[in-house]
């Protein structure tokens, strides 16, 4: 019996326990996790920690209508630990209020079955827990030395890493569903120092895959942490201006995610966003379309159902500028008065568009090519954007000199309306990814 299949067990052991002991309906969640991380810096391993994770997830709803709720959880999965667990949530299910939107999933709403089980999305590498030691600290040394031979200028290391981990997910309703998944991880990364006269400038740069053999070169990630950290070398202040300012990929896959959470239920119900009533609006410029895409193979936010068993599907969030939908787990699909598509999140990313990143830089007089930020700075509920922020500053269609000390600010919507061009880079180096894109106008605050 594989361990899935073991976990299976405990799950329909558990929800069946529940019914037993009175609960109206529950389900549970039980997800175990392998996980190596190997860190070096200066050519001498610095740490080498493994960890073996198990939990389970219950809830069980009592009452007539089954919306008094309580939820606990776990790492002990012995038969004695969970009956304990199940009997204390269902007493402490009884005596909460009622809460009218609680409940399960609604049936036909739930993945089917050709998704419950290995189902091919390709996001588990068996060969992952293989990888011997001397193997993982090879690579990290390599993608530090890579970084510290890069140029004379790379002063010190903050460190390179490799990290992997493997693991199962299995969900069990008391309304019959019963899934399971395996899942896998492998990452290197590494940050360096440049320094030049009395300046010092950090940068990192990382990769990440399902499969260990299409993890990108050790040696590749180093160079590109040094360059990172040496093109900002030189750094100075612009004065304060509107000028257009061109999000390279990770900044437009942060800005995306933070302009995608926003579409949130919980926000949506609760009335603490920006995007409240926009459904069916224009909220971007028409060039813009945004898919999340839960079901892509091999892709690190793949995954075929979600944390209740709704069925993951692709779907359209921002179709041509208009908002077609939020983002609701079965709860805030009943507070709404609308149906469930899940509240979570697969792969997001921005449609890319045609422009090349060099075409949208030649285009611009004066203005910002923005590689980072710092702070909080975003405010959800009203959309205002305001954050540190260093890049490199754009004159006469070329990048020019790095900046930083500066600050960038707007709101979310107008960024979103301004955008005049989406690059033709996009890559999917995490969950959420986005090919740059240039919005016409944003404050920058310097001098």
């Amino acid at each position: 019996m594989s361990g899935s299949e073991k976990l299976e067990d405990i799950a329909i052991a558990v929800i069946e326990k529940a019914r037993r002991y009175g609960a109206s309906e529950s389900d549970v969640t039980i997800t175990t996790r392998s996980a190596v991380e190997t860190t070096v810096r200066l050519g001498e391993v610095e740490k080498l920690e493994g960890a073996q994770m198990r939990g389970l997830q219950f809830r069980a709803l009592c009452g007539a209508k089954g919306t008094k709720t309580a939820s606990s959880s776990t790492s002990d999965l012995s038969l004695e630990a969970l009956d304990k667990l199940i009997k204390e949530t269902i007493a402490t299910a009884e005596a909460s209020e009622e809460d009218p939107f609680a409940g399960l999933p609604e049936r036909e709403d739930l993945a089917p079955e050709n998704l419950r089980h290995n189902f091919a999305l390709d996001i588990f590498d068996p060969e992952v827990e293989k990888i011997p030691v001397e193997k993982k600290i090879k690579l990290a040394l390599a993608a530090e030395e890579a970084a510290r031979e890069a140029d004379k200028r790379i002063s010190n290391s903050d460190g390179a890493s490799f990290s992997d981990s493997a693991g199962v997910i299995v969900h069990a309703n008391s309304r019959g569903f019963l899934g399971s998944y395996e899942g896998s991880h492998v990452s290197i990364s590494v940050g360096v120092v440049a320094s030049q006269d009395d300046e010092m400038q950090t940068g990192g740069w990382w990769a990440s895959n399902r499969r260990f053999s299409n993890l990108e070169e050790a040696e590749a990630v180093g160079r590109k942490a040094a360059e990172r950290a040496l093109r900002q070398l030189g750094s100075r202040k612009v004065k304060s201006q509107e000028v257009p300012v061109i999000f390279d990929p990770l900044m437009a896959g942060r800005l995306l995610a933070q302009f995608v959470g926003a579409a949130s239920g919980s926000h949506i119900y609760r009335k603490s966003s920006f995007l409240v009533d926009k459904l069916g609006e224009v909220v971007a410029s028409k060039g813009v379309t945004i898919i999340d895409d839960p079901l892509m193979a091999g892709k690190l936010g793949s995954h075929p159902f979600d944390s209740e068993g709704l069925a993951c599907k692709k779907r359209t969030i921002v179709e041509e500028g208009k908002l077609l939908t939020y983002l609701l787990s079965s709860y805030a699909a009943r507070r709404l008065k609308t149906k469930p598509n899940s509240g979570s999140l697969g792969n997001l990313y921005l449609q890319a568009g045609d422009s090349s990143p060099e075409d949208m830089i030649s285009s611009i007089k004066n203005g910002l090519y923005l590689t980072s930020v710092s702070g909080p700075g975003f405010k959800v509920i009203t959309g205002d954007y305001s954050l540190g922020a260093s890049g490199i500053w754009i004159e006469n269609g070329k990048l020019a000199y790095p900046v930083s000390g500066i600050t960038i600010a707007s709101d979310m919507l107008s960024m979103f309306k301004n955008i005049e061009a989406i690059g033709n880079d996009l890559e999917f180096r995490s969950s959420t990814a986005s090919p740059s894109i240039k919005i016409n106008k944003m404050t920058v605050a310097g001098q």
